[in-house]
């Protein structure tokens, strides 16, 4: 989920999709919805309030959870987004070396820091998290997914394709990823083609946005 193809970032407004509200007009804020449209919106707001609710929870006691994940997702998300900060990466980086700490065969953990490093510019560290963290859970279709990512940092599109072409993906975003990977190749169709994959599926918003108005002023098409 490396942004190597889009090179221009612009605030969105926020989404309210992450906000719930109970009968009596009561809201239920979804932190991990919010961080979900924080993503596909390219939104820093949102995703910077869904932190605010996982630092918290995770900071109270016997109430560790896996709030270190999604710290870690949204640091990721941040980065990809020119807007992560040292101190950001300190607490995300602190939260899941506890964890690893108390559980060294933690998926999630692994996971996380994965992420984090991943979005600190240590790729090669990131890559060995995410391995070990797939060895222990292969079938997380995420994890899979945040790994081929990684790939297009390595300049390694065609392994991010040999990862997620051909599968049967239930979020759009493992086709914006592999938009992003037959760009790499120079495959504009393929990556146009995915693009659209994933805006059938009811995923829009800033990234596929953004690269479909790339190539429809590349080609002077209509790419709606």
């Amino acid at each position: 989920m490396l942004a190597v193809v889009i090179s221009c970032f612009f605030a969105t407004p926020a989404s309210a999709l992450s906000i719930r509200v109970l009968e009596g007009g009561i809201p239920i804020i979804d932190p991990h919805k919010m961080v979900e449209d924080g993503m596909r919106l390219g939104n820093t707001e949102l995703l910077r309030e869904a932190w605010r609710h996982y630092e918290e929870s995770v900071s109270l006691p016997d109430a560790f959870g896996k709030g270190y994940l999604e710290l870690g997702r949204i640091y990721f998300y941040l980065s990809l987004l020119g807007t992560s900060t040292d101190s950001e990466y300190n607490l995300a980086e602190s939260f899941a070396r506890q964890a690893i700490e108390r559980d060294p065969q933690n998926a999630d953990a692994h996971h996380a820091l994965g992420l984090i490093l991943a979005g600190r510019g240590a790729f090669l560290d990131a890559f060995e998290e995410l391995t070990l963290a797939l060895h222990l859970n292969p079938t997380n279709e995420f994890l899979i997914v945040d790994l081929a990512s990684l790939h297009l940092a390595l300049h390694q599109p065609i392994k991010t394709i040999e990862y997620l072409e051909g599968r049967s993906h239930k979020n759009g975003w493992a086709f914006v990823v592999l938009a992003m990977a037959w760009s790499q190749q120079n495959q504009k169709g393929k990556a146009i083609l995915n693009l659209l994959k994933a805006r059938k599926m009811g995923y829009g918003g800033y990234w596929i946005d953004t690269m479909l108005g790339q190539f429809a002023e590349e080609f002077g098409l209509p790419l709606k």
